[in-house]
């Protein structure tokens, strides 16, 4: 809109100047020449209405731009009181957290980079990206550019543990949880967003980095020996005194004191005469074994009475030795059917992180 403006301005002067030049050579007046005209003198004239006609529109920018801001200011002053809110100039990436609410107005954007977040609103709330309106109630998709539309007013909210989003324009923020997990990929309407906050809040797991949890991510039999370790409440005297060795459990191994522990105390026999076999991904039957034998081995507790697994289709899967764990944990309610529709155990099925966290918090709230 700008270069169209600046070029009728600058040929209407043009055609001044060039008529008042003609005129000066028709009157005989020797000082000024063609050549002058088309070399210094329109040029100079050019570049001196460019440069009052940008001036012109960036004053107009700017007023125009204050009316929009003060626009803004008057939406959330209705929404939120006396407070004007905050001003965002760009969609600049910025770190939010679990249940973090942002309010926003017409002509406001956002964009989501990492984590997971929702809009509700009471009009209409456009995805650029895709050129479509999004419903309220609708979760953003990352990176898509989003737009409040007119006489609109929207609230994104925060579902992961933590999130990257960018606002451009006004906004009121209401903060949300005090202290969030720090993880993009747990969600609050995941199905183990308690269990793993659980985990997390008791120092038994990490994430594989600072702001991903990997739900899905296997679990393999040295992490999981190294959480019981956790939740044994890290006895330090226990674990300098371990002795047991395996043969592939190297000494300079990150995961060596802690299977030696485990041994140690009779959680784990290993999976053969003289291998533990750190690296395999642990299974559903083997979390339930290993929880057993801390709670009979390790707490010196006695086991409570098992259920009856005859009506588990696939008990045939499961290993002779795993039989009396498996019973034990779902009476206990730590293994549940691993079908919706039918009674499964599914044993042999690899455990993700999600499902181990899930298994360890019902062991700790039924048993610890």
């Amino acid at each position: 809109m700008r270069r169209p403006v600046i070029g009728l301005l600058c040929g209407v002067m043009l055609l001044g100047m060039l008529a008042c030049g003609a005129y000066a050579l028709s009157g005989g007046d020797s000082l000024i020449s063609l050549s002058y005209l088309t070399g210094t003198f329109v040029p100079k004239a050019v570049s001196t209405g460019n440069e009052a006609a940008e001036k012109a529109l960036q004053g107009t920018y700017e007023e125009s731009k204050k009316g929009l801001d003060n626009l803004h200011q008057g939406y959330l002053a209705q929404l939120a009181g006396e407070e004007s809110g905050a001003y965002s100039a760009t969609l600049q990436a910025r770190d939010w957290s679990d249940g973090d609410e942002m309010t926003l107005t017409t002509g406001a954007g956002v964009m989501l980079m990492n984590g997971a977040a929702s809009v509700s609103h009471d009009g209409a709330f456009i995805d650029v990206t895709d050129g479509i309106e999004l419903a309220s109630g609708a979760r953003l998709t990352s990176g898509h550019r989003y737009l409040v539309g007119e006489n609109t007013v929207a609230s994104v909210t925060v579902l992961s543990g933590a999130a990257q989003l960018g606002l451009q324009g006004v906004y009121a923020l209401e903060d949300g949880r005090e202290d969030p997990m720090p993880f993009y990929d747990v969600c609050q309407t995941d199905w183990y967003y308690a269990p793993v906050d659980y985990v997390y809040r008791n120092t038994l797991f990490s994430g594989m980095d600072e702001h991903h949890f990997g739900p899905s991510s296997a679990m393999n039999r040295a992490m999981l020996m190294t959480v019981l370790y956790q939740m044994a409440g890290a006895p330090k005297e226990e674990l300098e005194r371990a002795s047991v060795t395996f043969a592939d459990v190297p000494e300079s191994a990150w995961y060596a004191p802690y299977v030696k522990w485990g041994a140690e105390q009779g959680i784990t026999a290993g999976t053969g005469a003289d291998t533990f076999s750190p690296e395999q991904q642990v299974t559903r039957q083997q979390v339930a074994a290993l929880l057993y034998s801390f709670t009979t081995s390790y707490l010196g507790l006695e086991a409570a009475e098992g259920a009856d697994l005859s009506g588990y289709q696939d008990l045939g899967q499961a290993s002779d030795w795993a039989h009396n764990a498996l019973s034990w944990a779902v009476a206990e309610g730590i293994i549940s059917s691993s079908s919706a529709d039918s009674l499964t155990l599914s044993p042999q099925k690899s455990a993700n992180r999600a499902e181990v966290a899930t298994m360890l918090r019902a062991f700790a709230e039924k048993i610890i």
